[in-house]
């Protein structure tokens, strides 16, 4: 009994590390895409997660080269789809460089963070 009981133990362990560790939210997809170079300003960032995110607790901190930052609105989920958040700019980007630092909540509560760039050209 004692061991059926120790071997319980250890699968709902491992059961749970295991979940624990693919839980995460990850970033699949962003518009306008990571290291791009495009030609009309991007009117919103969309960002494409493999699990849906927390949006009250989630958005994005866009700047400049320079390191100015940008005006956004606040984040929220696409239509019909908890997996992408949505994050409109209140003012047309000029050509140039931008890094995109985004944080989100995954489904089990972990903060998630991660950054890309991309460029406007004219």
């Amino acid at each position: 009994m004692c061991r059926l009981l120790r071997w319980s133990f250890l699968a709902l362990g491992v059961a749970i590390a295991a979940s624990t560790a693919n839980a995460h939210a990850k970033l699949v997809q962003s518009a306008p895409p990571a290291k791009s170079t495009i030609t009309s300003p991007p009117r919103e960032i969309r960002l494409t997660f493999n699990e849906p995110v927390a949006v009250k607790l989630s958005g994005i901190d866009l700047t400049s080269s320079e390191g100015s930052k940008i005006v956004t609105g606040a984040a929220v989920a696409a239509v019909g789809d908890k997996n992408v958040l949505v994050v409109t700019l209140k003012e047309m980007l000029p050509p140039g460089p931008y890094h995109v630092h985004w944080h989100v909540v995954s489904a089990d509560m972990h903060k998630v963070q991660g950054d890309f760039t991309f460029e406007v050209r004219p």
